[in-house]
């Protein structure tokens, strides 16, 4: 039978953890925002539910004492840290190979997180801390279903993938599309050019970031200013993703 104040004291670390990971969260959230304004983010969302499960694991650490129960008098037939450590390990490895890329696009960074971070979750009640297990799971879903919603509202730079086919005969430069570019309120990070030619034709594939204000119609207004580029015979325009 478990004594009152064993419990009380189960309650006010949960509830203590429970805090603490609620501020990894949104410091991780202030991290992720950062790159996600630059338009440069690996989502917002990765960044927090990482620092949110990073922290949970950290203060787990702390009280090996009220592992299972507080149950003292019951031997340990393994170090449970290994097993944590295993666990963590290997579920890494599983949500890695969920994580796609395509061009300059990156789907599945922030599912990868999520199974990481779930795994915490399950060594959490399987030591017996129910209530941080309650906590983060309450902070996931905040995180994946509400903090989305904020950032639509908050201003960002949009990144998109933009690819050039100019015309036969010419042979572009990328100082000259950037050029363009710049005087229409619009960069090319440098790092993201790629060059092709396939015999007839040259291809300019780069990242595009477009200003805060002009996010929500990025598409159709660059789009329009892109067919006054000269000697563009046909271009695609999408928007970057690395969620």
């Amino acid at each position: 039978m478990f004594q009152l104040g064993v419990i009380n004291s189960w309650h006010g670390v949960g509830m203590w953890m429970v805090f603490n990971m609620a501020a990894a969260l949104m410091l991780g959230w202030f991290v992720g925002y950062e790159r996600y304004f630059s338009g440069r983010a690996a989502g917002s969302q990765v960044y927090c539910l990482v620092c949110a499960t990073s922290c949970a694991v950290t203060l787990l650490a702390g009280y090996p004492t009220m592992w299972y129960w507080g149950s003292e008098t019951i031997p340990i037939a393994a170090d449970p840290t290994k097993v944590i450590g295993a666990v963590l390990t290997g579920i890494g490895f599983l949500g890695a190979g969920l994580i796609v890329k395509s061009g300059h696009n990156v789907r599945g960074l922030t599912t990868a997180a999520s199974i990481w971070g779930s795994s915490a979750i399950g060594i959490l009640v399987g030591v017996g801390f129910y209530v941080p297990a309650i906590g983060l799971t309450a902070l996931f879903v905040i995180c994946t279903a509400v903090v989305p919603r904020i950032e639509q509202r908050l201003p960002a730079h949009a990144a998109m993938t933009g690819t050039f086919r100019f015309s036969k005969g010419h042979k572009p430069s990328p100082e000259e599309v950037h050029h363009f570019l710049v005087k229409r309120g619009l960069q090319i990070p440098p790092e993201s050019v790629a060059i092709s030619f396939d015999g007839t034709q040259f291809e300019i594939q780069c990242l595009i970031f477009a200003s805060s204000s002009a996010r929500t119609s990025a598409l159709s207004t660059i789009g329009d200013e892109l067919s006054q580029l000269a000697h563009v015979e046909g271009f695609t325009l999408t928007h970057s993703s690395r969620a």
